[in-house]
């Protein structure tokens, strides 16, 4: 591409992406929006827990609250069910399951066929392995 499309695809995603709302603020729109924000005022005793912690150098152990405690608890019933179904304890087994891996491993490993055509693996039938010099 010429240095001159490049610049004019370069100015038209900045001016959508600006248009779309999903650009970074610029200093401006940054300032303005700090300014509508309600001041909140930090009570004495986690003014002094920020400045002990700042100059300490160590992180403080704390328990994050939720916002909204009137949250409903989720109906986890359904996720549960099917995560029991992925997880099943070892030895319960599928017949179906076993019976198809069992053909697989069976097709897998299965040697030439005597006549030397090739068998279901596509493989050349040679039952024994190559000798020196062959």
């Amino acid at each position: 591409m010429s240095q001159e499309a490049e610049t004019f695809w370069q100015k038209t995603a900045r001016y959508l992406t600006r248009k779309s709302g999903y650009a970074p603020l610029t200093p401006e729109q940054a300032q303005k929006e700090f300014e509508s924000l309600p001041d909140l005022k930090l009570s004495k005793v986690e003014i002094e827990s920020t400045i002990r912690q700042a100059t300490s150098g160590e992180l403080a152990v704390w328990t994050p609250e939720p916002l909204d405690a009137n949250v409903p608890l989720l109906d986890s019933k359904a996720v549960e069910e099917d995560v029991m179904q992925l997880n099943r304890h070892e030895g319960e087994t599928d017949a179906e399951t076993e019976k198809l891996l069992s053909e697989l491993r069976r097709k897998a490993l299965e040697d030439g066929q005597p006549n030397g055509q090739k068998d279901a693996t596509g493989m050349d039938g040679d039952s024994k392995p190559p000798t020196k010099g062959d």
